[in-house]
């Protein structure tokens, strides 16, 4: 495993706990076969803690099995992630008085949280950059296919720079944030990652994947972003605990950097290890129960799960993309389905939501479909 903590440096004392003998590395690329699916690429996983600033990465992580391309696909077409979208989108837009000028949005997928962002804000000019987006250009709106690296310039009249869900899967998250602090010279950066804590107190064990090389909690995204040379100005929780957000601007790295207490960090993840078997162990006995297991959300949440389900009699799983509908999710080999499937289902059926906060939208789905389904939301008291 690795031996050298990818925040501080540290290259002795580091902590490893819970081990996966084999996840998709590639959550988001779905399959046309499940013999393919099943053939897709793979690798071990080990989280791992450092004992000196109490960061917490996947000890096993190699980049360069990690390609992002036109066919990775982590778009979520639901009227509550939109709607997530927009209130961030509207923050930003007040706080920085976005009317003029130029956003630029790091690793911003096929653009969607941008392209909200465009609509709300006309007077500005959009530019999204990311490896698997397709090249677009359209009003106030545009994408660039490609990497950051160190030629990156952003224009005088930048207003803001977003980096939304890129840092987790950055194995060098400081020289990384570091590259961009020296781009961006006085613009705000808006940072956006999963929260490593919400995942432990929830025993969300499915948001351990792969290509999240990276688990943030609230302290070490701080303590990440001070050695990247960045203050923070303002931290919070969003999308209800299951993500945070931090803005913060280049600043001198010797006036920001400090050391970090890895106590709390390691007794939170010792504590979430101590009873991780119990919760696979739980999920497993729900899975198995007579009737129809159908799992709905087949983005990463559903990818992992199914992963680890392993022989567990699982029907199949749903999701609203329709670009993975009728496709096979890498590990399991599951099928993927459009909602409208679960009207073919005989007997019994429950629908494990993989993510609470799309659990009111899926049941209105459930109900518009005329379907006689129990619904069991996967999180913490529940597996």
């Amino acid at each position: 495993m690795s031996a050298t903590c990818p925040v501080c440096g540290n290259d002795g004392d580091i902590l490893s706990t819970i081990e996966r003998e084999t996840l998709p590395v590639l959550q988001n690329r779905v399959y046309p076969s499940r013999d393919e699916a099943l053939a897709s690429p793979c690798a071990p996983f080990r989280l791992a803690t450092c004992a000196k600033c109490g960061f917490t990465f996947n000890g096993l992580f190699d980049s360069k099995l990690v390609v992002y391309d036109e066919s990775y696909d982590n778009d979520v077409p639901s009227p509550t992630f939109r709607a997530y979208y927009k209130d961030i989108a509207l923050m930003l837009i007040d706080r920085f008085k976005l009317d003029t000028g130029v956003v630029y949005d790091i690793g911003c997928g096929k653009g969607d949280f941008l392209r909200v962002l465009c609509e709300l804000a006309p007077g500005i000019e959009g530019v999204g950059i990311d490896p698997s987006c397709t090249p677009t250009s359209e009003k106030n709106f545009r994408l660039e296919n490609r990497y950051f690296d160190s030629e990156f310039e952003v224009r005088a009249d930048t207003r803001l720079v977003i980096l939304r869900h890129v840092l987790e899967h950055i194995d060098t998250p400081v020289a990384f944030a570091s590259g961009i602090a020296s781009a961006i010279g006085q613009a705000p950066l808006y940072v956006e990652v999963p929260d490593l804590h919400w995942i432990l107190e929830n025993g969300v064990f499915w948001d351990f994947m792969y290509e999240h090389c990276n688990y943030f909690s609230p302290p070490t995204l701080r303590h990440a972003l001070n050695l990247a040379g960045l203050d923070v100005e303002e931290q919070q929780a969003s999308f209800n605990g299951q993500y945070q957000w931090a803005i913060c601007r280049a600043a001198d790295r010797s006036a920001v950097a400090h050391d970090l207490d890895a106590a709390p960090e390691i007794a939170r993840v010792m504590a979430y290890q101590a009873h991780e078997a119990s919760l696979l162990q739980s999920a497993r006995a729900l899975i198995d129960e007579p009737g129809n297991a159908v799992l709905w959300g087949m983005a990463s949440k559903g990818v992992i799960f199914s992963t680890l389900m392993g022989q567990a009699s699982i029907a199949g799983g749903v999701d609203v993309n329709i670009k993975k509908q009728g496709r096979f999710a890498p590990g399991s080999g599951l099928a993927i389905h459009d909602p409208s499937w679960l009207a073919s289902l005989e007997g019994p059926t429950t629908v494990f939501i993989m993510n609470g906060n799309y659990a009111a939208e899926i049941r209105r789905q459930i109900t518009d479909l005329g379907v006689q389904a129990q619904t069991i939301v996967l999180e913490g008291s529940r597996v």
